[in-house]
């Protein structure tokens, strides 16, 4: 089963086993559920609350009509809600003292969806834009992004705060590929051979080219003669 789905269930559970574990979910809304029924069901349960149901105010046994009430009232808003769930969000709910954190994990799937639902629009705006050569809508849902993501990260109860760029590991520096031995032969005999035959180019070497720079000890001997 997928695990939102199974934290939307735990939620639901919780509460219809301890309504005062709504006292601790005030930061959770019906939106924030992905089932139409989960949605109705939270809408409803927090209303009894509101209107002091005789389950929330004794704060004793939980009373059947706590139950059947919400599902009276949601089946109001959405179709196929059966006496037979509540039952089974119930057994969904491994503790009922565990309702925020349940409710935790829903609130975090609710941002997930808000945040690629906008992402999509961004793409599919800078989609049309590259089609048309403008830039205008992208930026425009860069800026609305932007706006959802501070807004989820208050909610969240942490400040936005942009993330460093992961820092490639250093690498080590590339070694020059080996060069022949017969390539380096070649090279030596062209230089003394220009110097042969064009003496005056030995003035631009003489300073700083040695004998024993040579590879080869005969050219290094040449050279030097």
């Amino acid at each position: 089963m997928n695990p939102l789905l199974s934290a939307e269930q735990a939620v639901l559970g919780s509460v219809l086993l301890d309504p005062g574990q709504l006292a601790h979910l005030d930061w959770l809304a019906p939106d924030h559920f992905y089932r139409p029924i989960h949605q109705a069901l939270f809408a409803a349960l927090r209303k009894l609350r509101t209107e002091s149901h005789p389950a929330v105010a004794t704060g004793e046994r939980v009373p059947l009509s706590w139950v059947t009430d919400a599902v009276a009232e949601a089946s109001n808003h959405v179709r196929g809600l059966t006496a037979v769930y509540p039952h089974i969000l119930i057994s969904a709910c491994p503790r009922p003292e565990h309702a925020p954190v349940y409710g935790r994990m829903v609130l975090e799937g609710a941002f997930h969806r808000r945040v690629t639902a906008h992402a999509i629009r961004l793409h599919q705006a800078a989609h049309a834009d590259a089609l048309q050569g403008e830039v205008e809508g992208a930026l425009h849902q860069a800026d609305v992004l932007a706006r959802v993501l501070e807004d989820l990260a208050l909610r969240w109860g942490s400040e936005p705060r942009p993330v460093a760029p992961a820092t490639p590991p250093p690498t080590a520096p590339v070694a020059p590929p080996p060069v022949r031995a017969d390539q380096v032969a070649e090279d030596e005999q062209f230089l003394l051979a220009v110097l042969v035959e064009q003496p005056k180019a030995m003035d631009e070497v003489v300073g700083w080219l040695r004998p024993g720079d040579f590879a080869d000890p005969a050219h290094g001997q040449l050279y030097r003669c």
